[in-house]
């Protein structure tokens, strides 16, 4: 995978990257060079030519004032200076906002995760109709997280401006020249842009727990970003438990809690369960040739097809490894419990995940759609017709 880089390669990029977050629980702020928080007036960025570099200048500021000092040391410092809850480590910036942690545990599963959703989408990074020939130009990455997405979209296109935003500032600093990342919340107003700094590409993924109105919190203002004819795509993971074979008990333990943190999470306004309602609320902002597929994810190796079972033996680890982090946060903060009681808690949902005589799965949405063109004719959302890859077709109807 592209995105995996050796720890000490020497690729120079000199650009706005982050340092790595401190992942030892504590609360001491990292070193913050190379950080941009873009709703604050300040970067760190330093390009000088090295032709001009003995003949430098400093120009004194006509309006001197010694107020931004503290108020920048205090905003550099406080975005490294995670919440530590139950062992776990969460975001500073607008802290509270999102109730996963960010910790080193959880970006090491993300890239698992990373590397697991790829070969379910048979090695495709999107959807949107980009090729070598016809290349993104400008691209926004929302909720980066780690930033894996964004680093190999860097690799494939070198000519696009790569951008990823998150509120934790996680993503290694050895990332291609064209890829920078930024501390950011999507759902505040998007003033960083210009007005003619628009967009051709939006991406989201593994977003459940992100927005509490897709059209508010991120769809409107991302159509309003896209020049026209660019692209919206949504890669999302629909956390509810299915099966099709009636193996699945109503009192699947896995089941039964996942539905307990969608309720948990949708009482602080920040759901789950919003895969399934992309296509519908792009079409209703107004994106037109909105195109869904939805794979099944097998909960563990049950699958006779090998590719599934496959699949699902990482899957099965994928959920070991996250139903932690995934429950933590919810169940302290809104149900007040504490770590020891979440971990007794989990115990037969973990044995749950590994049992293989239940055929449960997960679902996978992937949802794409172009801002059309002034004067276009467009139909009205719900007489609009998907291509044929686009009416909520499903990867491998069965897994059996």
């Amino acid at each position: 995978m592209s995105s995996q880089r050796p720890e000490n390669s020497s690729r120079a990029n000199e650009t706005s990257h982050y340092n790595a977050a401190n992942q030892t629980g504590e609360q001491v702020p990292t070193p913050m060079d190379g950080i941009s928080l873009m709703n604050y007036p300040f970067t760190f960025e330093q390009n000088v030519d090295d032709a001009v570099t003995a003949s430098l200048r400093i120009e004194a500021d006509p309006h001197p004032s010694q107020s931004n000092s503290p108020d920048t040391h205090s905003i550099t410092s406080s975005i490294s200076r995670y919440r530590v809850e139950n062992g776990r480590t969460f975001h500073a910036y607008k802290d509270g906002s999102y109730v996963f942690p960010n910790d080193q545990e959880e970006l090491d599963r993300q890239e698992f995760q990373y590397v697991v959703i790829k070969h379910l989408m048979n090695g495709k990074l999107f959807f949107a109709p980009w090729t070598d020939e016809n290349p993104p130009r400008n691209v926004l990455d929302i909720a980066t997280g780690a930033g894996h997405w964004a680093i190999e979209m860097g690799d494939k296109f070198p000519s696009a401006k790569i951008t990823g935003t998150d509120l934790s500032p996680v993503q290694p600093r050895d990332v291609p020249a064209n890829v920078r990342f930024f501390v950011e919340d999507s759902r505040d107003p998007w003033n960083w842009y210009g007005e003619n700094d628009q967009l051709d590409y939006i991406h989201t993924r593994f977003t459940l727990g992100c927005w509490e109105n897709l059209k508010d919190d991120i769809l409107q203002k991302s159509f309003d970003q896209l020049a026209p004819g660019g692209y919206f795509e949504a890669q999302e993971l629909l956390s509810s438990i299915l099966c099709d074979d009636g193996t699945m008990q109503p009192d699947y333990e896995l089941k039964v809690h996942i539905d307990d943190l969608e309720d948990a999470t949708a009482t602080i306004g920040r759901p789950l369960r919003t895969a399934n309602q992309w296509k519908q609320a792009m079409r209703d902002v107004g994106f037109v040739d909105v195109q869904e597929v939805a794979y099944k994810m097998p909960i563990n190796g049950w699958a006779k097809n090998l590719k599934y079972k496959q699949l699902g033996k990482m899957w099965e680890h994928n959920w070991l490894d996250c139903i932690h982090a995934l429950s933590v946060g919810p169940l302290h903060r809104v149900r007040g419990l504490n770590d020891k009681q979440i971990q007794m808690m989990l115990v037969p949902v973990r044995q749950a995940i590994s049992d293989h005589t239940v055929h449960a799965y997960n679902k996978f949405f992937v949802v794409w759609g172009r801002k059309p063109f002034p004067n276009e004719q467009v139909q009205p959302p719900n007489s609009e017709t998907s291509a044929s890859a686009g009416s909520g077709d499903t990867e491998m109807g069965g897994l059996a």
